[in-house]
């Protein structure tokens, strides 16, 4: 938004959560464009006219009370007398859409739902030169006499979008205007919602978005694509949860869409949240809906970690496989000097060497995590050539998958694992993926282990179902190596 240092400073000094208008005023007309704008005294009779016309109460005679009398008498269409004022004007409102743009996004990602609403309506003010309470059809081709009827009648703009032709009619009295205020207000987008949630844990909140067009497309007025605004807001409507856009496109005007976000669930759970879908570019196009958390249920408080037990270490020969103990017996091993499973392992051993239940272990750095993994992949080669001996022909071999978040990282561990459990069970073979398809496809064709990036693994497993001869689908084990830094 080509915003400096100073204008940020000052943004910084004027902002805050409960801004509103008086605040965003100040705040625009703080900022360094500005610091030069000059007040005549042959400008200060028009300026105190001015001042009683525009509908924010305005303070002072410096640059800065001049910057927002002028930025509202634009927005309100008024004349000036002079020409040096008309040209401040169009300096002051030059920059005012591009400033406030940057302001609204300065309040959400504050998380300022208030202030960013605020903003929000500024920009569209600015740029469309008409107040909020003005009717939206003063954004189309609306005939004068028209215009002038349905702004006389004290009715909610979304009670308009409940009428049809003859009630819009009778509504402004003119028998043939129905039509053609039914089109001009289907025109307006407007986005209907449908909501819902599900918890995730006591804290996090998954939510689906089913968002669904509910105006007729035009080229001539709304182009390629309408991009919108997707708020959650609290019960308060004080704090931004979520905030994200929203592009419909013009082959997809009449098609249902589904997003997905998750978003904080804070404590005491309040009774509901709210959902807004807000139009960039339109004033009145917002659909707002309450989320209510009655009966929603949240899952059981999470238990403490597992404490760590003073248990005897168990030995290697606890495997009951000389070829596995050969493995850690090795001068290679990192269990040579002891001959024992550290105080970690032996805790895991029995769930990771005799179950198959899944295991998520959290411990520091250094205490032996991977090496508790190796424990799992070893009673899977295991149970694997049992499988390859009872099946016999129609054997179809199962493979472990690797997963580490860094491409370095992937290449240590199948350097280690090629050379300490290459030779297990006739060899066994590790293959790393680069990232290219076709050619990870032809690697982990004869793999009993694959290695990848989370990148690498979702990129060749996202079309599963087409992929099954390749055996990407026959996955036995999966270990998440590093899960801190996903």
């Amino acid at each position: 938004y080509y915003v400096d240092h100073g204008s940020m400073a000052a943004y910084q000094n004027e902002l805050r959560a409960d801004a509103g208008d008086i605040d965003l005023l100040r705040a625009f007309a703080a900022s360094r464009e500005f610091r030069l704008m000059p007040v005549r005294a042959d400008e200060r009779v028009e300026l105190a006219r001015l001042t009683e016309r525009v509908p924010v109460p305005v303070r002072g005679h410096d640059a800065g009370a001049k910057v927002a009398v002028l930025l509202q008498a634009h927005v309100a269409r008024l004349g000036l007398a002079g020409l040096a004022l008309a040209a401040d004007m169009a300096y002051v409102t030059q920059s005012a859409g591009r400033i406030f743009r940057a302001l609204f996004e300065l309040c959400v990602r504050r998380g300022w739902a208030r202030a960013a609403r605020r903003a929000h309506a500024w920009s569209l003010q600015v740029e469309r030169r008409m107040w909020l309470a003005a009717s939206p059809l003063r954004q189309l081709d609306c005939p004068p006499d028209l215009l002038r009827a349905v702004e006389r009648k004290p009715l909610a703009w979304a009670r308009y979008l409940d009428l049809n032709e003859p009630e819009l009619a009778e509504l402004v009295g003119s028998p043939r205007a129905g039509r053609a205020l039914y089109r001009l207000v289907h025109l307006v987008p407007r986005i209907a919602v449908a909501a819902s949630v599900q918890p995730l844990t006591r804290s996090l909140l998954r939510v689906e978005l089913r968002l669904t067009p509910d105006f007729a497309w035009t080229d001539a007025v709304h182009g390629a694509a309408e991009p919108f605004w997707i708020f959650v807001e609290d019960a308060d409507g004080e704090r931004l949860l979520h905030a994200e856009q929203f592009v419909l496109k013009r082959q997809y005007a009449t098609a249902e869409h589904v997003t997905e976000f998750t978003c904080l669930l804070t404590e005491p759970m309040p009774p509901q949240y709210f959902v807004s879908v807000s139009s960039d570019r339109w004033i009145g196009s917002e659909t707002r809906v309450a989320v209510s958390f009655r009966h929603l249920q949240l899952p059981a408080r999470a238990l403490p970690p597992t404490e760590l037990l003073d248990m005897q270490p168990l030995p290697v020969s606890e495997l009951r496989d000389d070829e596995f103990e050969r493995v850690y017996s090795a001068s290679l091993s990192p269990l040579h000097a002891t001959g024992s499973f550290n105080a970690v392992q032996t805790q895991a051993f029995h769930s990771l060497y005799r179950t198959d239940d899944s295991a998520l272990i959290s411990a520091a750095a250094g205490s032996g995590k991977t090496l508790a993994a190796e424990l799992a992949l070893l009673r899977f080669f295991k149970l694997e050539a049992m499988r390859a001996h009872e099946e016999g022909e129609s054997y179809v071999r199962r493979r472990a998958v690797y997963l580490a978040p860094f491409a370095a990282l992937v290449r240590a561990r199948a350097r280690d694992w090629r050379q300490r459990l290459g030779g297990l069970q006739g060899g066994k073979t590790f293959a790393v993926l680069s990232g290219d398809v076709a050619g990870d496809l032809k690697r982990i064709a004869n793999a009993h282990v694959v290695l990848a990036t989370p990148t690498a693994w979702d990129a060749l497993s996202r079309r599963w179902r087409q992929r099954q001869r390749h055996g990407v689908r026959d996955i036995g084990l999966v270990i998440a190596d590093e899960l801190h830094w996903a």
